[in-house]
């Protein structure tokens, strides 16, 4: 079965299982506030680390980080929906690595943040694979299939891990609400 078939459903099941925002999909692409929002709650985990010895060692296992940087012309040549698959195959490698490296670690600020995080990525993977947004990426972007991204690092660095994470949302992330965001007026 082709993928372009198995998308919305995958996408569906997704996000009925993990949506647990506080933000309505609809709110998160048509207003750069609320986007911003949640964003600082992303910012909020690295104040938060500064204040938490537990996490002098490294993680283990590693996490998976996504390739957050942009060229903006090569990324403007990508489809669409590779790009979001790329986006949210980062999210759901994050949110998998994490749970492990949290369930490793013993109870305190380090387990706590962690956590945070989980949350957090959570968060913007059941806004993205809400059916609203799959059905307004659909509209936009009619037929275009998706090929798998590629994860090329990996770190066992809380501050690398964060920092990758808060320019995925500043960045990739951003450029597709804003994308999106044409049909909200």
């Amino acid at each position: 079965m082709a993928v372009s078939r198995i998308l919305p459903l995958l996408l569906f099941w997704v996000a009925s299982t993990v949506c647990d925002s506080h933000i309505k999909p609809s709110e998160f692409l048509c207003n750069e506030v609320e986007r911003g929002r949640l964003r600082n709650q992303a910012e909020n985990l690295c104040k938060r680390m500064n204040n938490c010895s537990d996490l002098t060692k490294p993680l283990s296992p590693e996490i998976r980080l996504p390739d957050a940087s942009i060229h903006k012309e090569t990324w403007e040549k990508i489809h669409f929906k590779d790009r979001m698959a790329e986006v949210l195959q980062s999210l759901r490698n994050l949110v998998q690595d994490v749970e492990a490296a949290r369930e490793s670690m013993q109870s305190g600020c380090g387990s706590s943040l962690l956590e945070g995080l989980e949350h957090n990525a959570r968060n913007y993977q059941g806004i993205l694979t809400h059916p609203s947004v799959a059905v307004e990426v659909e509209r936009l972007h009619p037929g275009e299939t998706t090929r798998p991204p590629i994860i090329q690092k990996s770190s066992s660095n809380i501050k690398q891990i964060l920092r990758h994470f808060d320019n995925l949302l500043k960045g990739k992330l951003e450029l597709l609400m804003m994308e999106l965001d044409v049909s909200c007026h």
